[in-house]
């Protein structure tokens, strides 16, 4: 890039005069240029208040630097602290004012203005690591909506010193999402926890800040589930074929995920003690030798004896890494899509809402048939595997009665037609 030419060379050199006459001010850090004068190599001298300028050749710099000593080391400033180069005079002057400022109040910080250091600050660096280390451990099934979640915060923050972090920062940041984005409040609070998240490995892991700033709280109505009595899903039990009824016998009688049990293999059988441990699953077709969640550890469950001889059976019949359910069809384990389809001709059959998910006649129904039968939350909590109680107690729920799915209007039978004795009948009898 060429540099600016000054044609006033009386003007310039009453300037240069004055400035040299006036002495230095008590303002630590000089403004120097990035380069030496093109027209003739020499270097610029500093007008205050005004600029740079090369008194022999009346042109001005395009790049400059702020000289600093600081604890005895000497330090050249090139940019902000969002990576903004020095490209004007008058933003290293404001630049040099902060920096004198940041001495005054002992919070000068180096590395904050140092590229190189500064690079390794920005928010978009630091989220694409923790993106990394996050997939490393998620299910699959997670793995696109969680980098896409931390893509919108990468394109959001950009350059943003991490360092920087303050509350303000993260209510303009949710105020972005729902200006920007059809997001419930749901959604736009899983959005800020995952990035709380992130903050926390900062704090944790890499140790780059020391807390994370508060959080705004956001009102997310509370979760709601569907279920079922025994006698309604005995009703739907047995609309299903018989070839099919083992897995989801197994999922109403033992409240298993889905993808858990279809992910159970003869190994995690223990049949001298009648117990079941879970620790597989499948997410997004793959299997994998963990269960659904970061802190899930496997769960171990007693065999239910409508189940036992069954399960008896495919053990001592197979080998160890043989899937328990195998779907009849195919040979082979259930897939996901394959087990909608079951249900889905179930709900046909009996009429019912589309919006009963399998979920909830099975792992839902298996909790809250537990709770009201005064089952402690503690054991339900250890029999559906949760990692914390908090999760168990929304089965606790004062109303949950009203949650339930009214089968009682259900019926495959047609309707019959009932003759009523007509109101003058009936004051004939009196």
């Amino acid at each position: 890039m060429t540099q600016n030419a000054l044609t006033d060379t009386e003007m310039i050199s009453y300037l240069l005069f004055i400035t040299e006459s006036e002495g230095g001010t008590d303002m630590k850090g000089t403004i120097r240029a990035k380069g030496s004068c093109t027209g003739c190599n020499g270097t610029f001298k500093e007008i205050k208040k005004i600029g740079l300028i090369c008194h022999r050749c009346k042109i001005t710099p395009r790049k400059f630097y702020i000289d600093l000593f600081h604890n005895g080391q000497r330090i050249r400033i090139f940019s902000d602290k969002q990576g903004q180069p020095l490209d004007t005079y008058q933003r290293a002057v404001n630049l040099q004012i902060n920096i004198n400022s940041e001495l005054k109040d002992f919070t000068f910080d180096p590395s904050k203005y140092l590229k190189a250091e500064l690079e390794k600050y920005w928010t978009s660096n630091l989220l694409e690591r923790f993106l990394k280390y996050k997939l490393a451990s998620l299910a699959p099934s997670y793995e696109k909506d969680y980098e896409r979640i931390v893509n919108i915060a990468k394109e959001y923050f950009k350059t943003k010193d991490v360092r920087e972090f303050r509350k303000l920062d993260i209510i303009n940041y949710k105020e972005f999402l729902e200006s920007n984005f059809r997001f419930s409040n749901k959604t736009v609070k899983n959005i800020l926890d995952i990035f709380k998240t992130f903050l926390r490995y900062l704090v944790n892991d890499l140790e780059i800040i020391d807390k994370v700033p508060p959080f705004p709280p956001i009102e997310v109505q509370p979760f709601k589930f569907q279920w079922l009595h025994a006698e309604d899903q005995i009703k739907l039990f047995e609309l299903i074929t018989d070839d099919h009824k083992p897995i989801i016998a197994f999922l109403m009688l033992h409240g298993s995920r889905p993808a858990e049990a279809r992910a159970l293999k003869c190994k995690d059988i223990d049949l001298k003690g009648k117990s079941i441990t879970i620790c597989s699953t499948f997410s997004n077709g793959i299997y994998r030798e963990k269960r659904k969640g970061r802190r899930a550890l496997p769960v171990t469950i007693p065999i239910h004896p409508e189940m036992y001889d069954f399960i008896c059976e495919r053990v001592k019949n197979n080998l160890p890494e043989a899937f328990i359910f195998v779907n009849p069809k195919t040979g082979s384990y259930y897939r996901e899509t394959y087990l909608k389809r079951i249900w889905q001709t179930v709900r046909t059959k009996a009429g019912i809402s589309n919006s009963l998910r399998l979920y909830d006649a099975t792992r839902h129904s298996f909790a809250s048939q537990l709770v009201n039968k005064n089952v402690s939350l503690y054991t339900v909590s250890k029999l559906l595997g949760h990692s914390t109680i908090n999760t168990t107690e929304r089965y606790s729920h004062s109303n949950i009665e009203h949650l339930r799915v009214n089968m009682n209007k259900l019926s495959l039978k047609a309707p019959t037609t009932v003759t009523r004795p007509s109101p003058a009948l009936k004051s004939r009898r009196k």
